[in-house]
């Protein structure tokens, strides 16, 4: 084997061995291209964010421009973190493949869901081709709005990383209310009773009004109670009456007796 065979081998295998896969693209510098873009960029590095984007082989960047990140400057780094990994799309994305969506609506993962701390949907980004060719993206979080304007592209190298300029930030959504999970400690929601399984007891109905005839015999009867002892009282009365005749007249009829069997003796 020659000298210049055995060079070019040892030079293969060395290559071989020392070659390791490394991206070619810098989120830093594509972004300071741009002026437009210098605050983003900025809090992308203070958060880290920027080395984790360099180090993925397949990303999208959903990019704010200046006047979108205001609310930025009133939170922590930590919560800067949290929204802007939300914008961090874990694939490839340019306009041509979100235009070609086959059912115009995709649910993206982002960096967010990956650091396990997202709840439910939080971690995934809704986007969406309306009838009239824009692309709109939102939180995946159920009843969210899809309010932020895709606007254009700002570079992309495929299929490794692709930077979209869109029109606002995406919010950070609780998870819907509807899907919590009810447990022991939770108030059940109410239902509606059926005649199965439910029970009422019925107060007591209140008393009928008299009618207009026991209206009318009541009187009568009032009356009849009242002239019950009227009628004893006469019945009494005449009782007395005919006794004190009868002894008024057992006298004469007496006298005249005595007289008549005097009469008869003589």
């Amino acid at each position: 084997m020659s000298s210049s065979t055995s060079l070019t081998l040892i030079f293969f295998f060395a290559s071989a061995f020392l070659y390791t896969p490394s991206n070619s693209f810098n989120i830093t510098t594509i972004l300071s291209q741009n002026k437009d873009f210098s605050t983003f960029n900025k809090l992308l590095s203070q958060t880290g964010l920027a080395s984790t984007i360099n180090s993925r082989q397949t990303i999208t960047v959903l990019a704010l421009a200046n006047d979108a990140v205001y609310l930025f400057a009133d939170q922590s780094m930590e919560d800067n973190k949290v929204i802007l990994s939300l914008h961090v799309i874990l694939d490839y994305y340019d306009i041509k493949k979100l235009k070609s969506l086959s059912k115009k609506t995709a649910i993206l993962t982002t960096l967010f869901q990956q650091s396990g701390q997202a709840k439910g949907q939080q971690g995934f980004v809704n986007v969406t081709v309306k009838d009239n060719g824009d692309i709109a993206f939102g939180s995946a979080v159920r009843g969210s709005l899809l309010d932020s304007q895709l606007i254009d592209s700002v570079a992309s190298e495929p299929f490794n990383i692709s930077v979209l300029h869109i029109s606002s930030y995406i919010p950070l959504m609780n998870p819907n209310p509807s899907d919590k999970i009810y447990t022991s400690s939770s108030p059940l929601p109410a239902q509606a009773p059926n005649d199965d399984d439910y029970e009422y007891d019925e107060p007591p109905s209140p008393p009928s009004p008299p009618s207009s005839s026991a209206k009318a015999k009541a009187p009568a009867a009032a009356k009849a109670a009242a002239a019950a002892p009227k009628a004893s009282a006469s019945k009494a009365n005449s009782t007395s009456s005919a006794s004190v005749i009868n002894s008024q007249l057992d006298l004469p009829f007496a006298v005249v007796m005595s007289s008549f069997w005097l009469f008869m003796t003589v």
